[in-house]
Order: structure tokens, then C-alpha cells, then sequence
């Protein structure tokens, strides 16, 4: 008797404990009819979030793919996702209904500097509070300026991934903290994380890679590793590292079997090697606090959405060593 009892044991824990393999990320961005390369129709993804239930897959939360991806495989679906939205665009309000009426969740990359600043395309802190009440997860995608373009800055004008012309490396790696340390601050204050961002989707997707500013190869990357458990990444030819992470990009242009094909990417992948968790205080800014010279830098950005461009100009302080 007591052996069928142990076996029940040993496979109530076997389940509870399932050692993914592979864990596809969706990533969206805008839900309509505009067929923008960034845009899939409302029927598109309503047919995609069916064929995800009919194929036994599970929606998981940040905290969840965190713990994976340092080894700990605990309370995991047989088959868990990842679906994750970009930017706190207003026209993904629809998505909510279908994906409760399915069981399923997803997560918001929010960028604060939009949610600061309602402007009828984008999500306020309160419409999005109101997505978490109805299941949503919360992430940071960038801080008040992490995804605006450096419009006098041409040549390079991703906030995170470019430097600007005479910005010094100490000026540089104190902007990027300091932009990040806000967006967690301000994602916390409005309810949306109780703790770290655990993730990062990278604003635009660029790193800085083939521009040849050895400060921003150098140092973005390790910054970013050391902050956050996962790093997320579409194109622009990134391998994944233990870390940094594939996302599949829906656009309007794919279709249900390019969708399915998708989901069995290899890139998904467990990684070779377990990164370490990261303490609670991964958010905090590393920036050495020795003052030698104090430097103002003016950045004019420009923040692009398919619908509106808004021209602003911000004049930040930083203290360079």
C-alpha cells in the first residue's frame, strides 16, 4: 500500500516541477487594421490565441520565465508561454476580452514617459492599472526618455544604445541608469510592480550593435545583464545569450503557419548555462558617487508612434568621474 502511496507522491511532484525545455515569447505591438509592419488585425489574433489553447499551451508571468531561466522550473505548465506586449498602445484594449475568455494573461511593457503623458494613442497609469485588475502582468519597456529618438543626435539616436556627440562615457552610463531607475520608480508608484522589473524589453530593439562605440558594446550589455534577469530582443540579427532572450515579433504580415512555426524556434531554448538571480535590488543604479566635473547635457527626442509625432526637448544634469 504504501508503495502506490509514494508513487503519487513522486508524480505530484514530478508535475509540480517540470523542467521546460523551451519557453516561446510572443511580442505585439499594435492590435488594428493598418497594416502596419508592427500592426495584427483583432481576427488574427483572436485565431492565434486559439490555436495557442488548442495546442495545450499555458500563459506564465515575468516572475515565472525569471525563475526558469535561472533553473528553477517549479509550478510550470506542461507547456508555458510567454505573451508580451510592447509601449502601452491604446488600441490593444480589445485583446483583455479574448484573452480572459481563453484563460490566458499577457504582459505590458510600459515605457513611463508615455503613460506620463496621455495623448489619446497610448495608455494612461490608470487605464493600465484598470489592465491589471483584469489580469495583466507589468514590465518596463523604458523610462521617461529610454524610448524616445535623440532627434539631434541623427547618425544614432536611440536613447539606451547610442551616445551623443562629446557626451562622455561616465555622462553617458549615468543617463541610461538614471532613465531606468526612474521607469521601475514610476512603474511602482502606480501600482503596476510591487518589486523589481525582473524583465526588460529593449526599446527598438538596438543595443547599440554595429555602430563601433566600444563604451556602449562594452558596457550596455553587462549593465543590462546585471539589472535584469531577462533581456528581450527581436531582430537585428541577435544570438541569444544566457540572458538576453528571443522574442518571435508578430507583424501583419505573418501568417498562421509562419505563427506556428514560430513557437518550435530554437532560440527559446533553455540556455547552456543558469544565470544567477538577481538580488531584489537589481534597479539600483551602479553609478559611482565620486564627483569631479559636473556636465550638462541637452537632448532633444522625439517620440515616433504610427499616429503622432511629438517633438520634446529635455535638459538633463549628470555627474561625471
Amino acid at each position: 500500500m504504501w508503495i502506490f502511496a509514494l508513487s503519487a507522491v513522486l508524480l505530484a511532484l514530478a508535475g509540480s516541477t517540470n523542467a521546460a525545455v523551451a519557453i516561446p515569447v510572443l511580442a505585439y505591438h499594435q492590435i488594428d487594421n493598418s497594416a502596419s509592419y508592427i500592426s495584427v488585425t483583432l481576427a488574427d489574433f483572436t485565431a492565434q490565441m486559439d490555436y495557442l489553447v488548442a495546442q495545450g499551451f499555458t500563459t506564465i508571468s515575468p516572475d515565472q520565465y525569471a525563475r526558469w531561466l535561472t533553473g528553477d522550473s517549479a509550478g510550470l505548465p506542461a507547456k508555458p508561454i510567454l505573451i508580451t506586449f510592447d509601449d502601452g498602445i491604446a488600441n490593444i484594449a480589445p485583446t483583455t476580452a479574448v484573452l480572459s475568455a481563453r484563460g490566458l494573461r499577457a504582459v505590458m511593457y510600459v515605457v513611463s514617459g508615455f503613460a506620463d503623458v496621455p495623448q489619446g494613442w497610448n495608455l494612461d497609469w490608470t487605464q493600465l492599472l484598470d489592465m491589471q485588475n483584469n489580469g495583466w502582468y507589468f514590465q518596463l519597456h523604458g523610462g521617461p526618455n529610454g524610448h524616445t529618438l535623440m532627434s539631434n543626435n541623427p547618425s544614432c539616436p536611440y536613447f539606451y544604445a547610442c551616445r551623443l556627440s562629446g557626451e562622455s562615457a561616465s555622462s553617458y552610463t549615468a543617463r541610461v541608469q538614471a532613465d531606468i531607475s526612474a521607469g521601475v520608480a514610476s512603474l511602482q508608484a502606480n501600482g503596476l510592480l510591487t518589486g523589481p522589473s525582473v524583465t526588460l524589453a529593449m526599446p527598438y530593439d538596438f543595443y547599440g550593435q554595429g555602430m563601433g562605440d566600444a563604451v556602449v558594446d562594452e558596457w550596455l550589455p553587462t549593465y543590462l545583464t546585471g539589472q535584469f534577469t531577462a533581456v528581450f530582443h527581436q531582430t537585428w540579427g541577435f544570438t541569444p545569450g544566457t540572458n538576453h532572450r528571443f522574442r518571435f515579433e508578430m507583424q501583419s504580415t505573418t501568417t498562421m503557419a509562419q505563427f506556428q512555426a514560430g513557437l518550435a524556434d530554437t532560440r527559446f531554448s533553455a540556455p547552456a548555462v543558469w544565470p544567477e538571480a538577481l538580488p531584489a535590488t537589481s534597479t539600483t543604479s551602479t553609478t559611482p558617487t565620486t564627483t569631479t566635473s559636473t556636465t550638462t547635457t541637452t537632448i532633444t527626442t522625439t517620440t515616433m508612434t504610427t499616429s503622432t509625432t511629438t517633438t520634446t526637448t529635455t535638459t538633463t544634469t549628470t555627474t561625471t568621474t
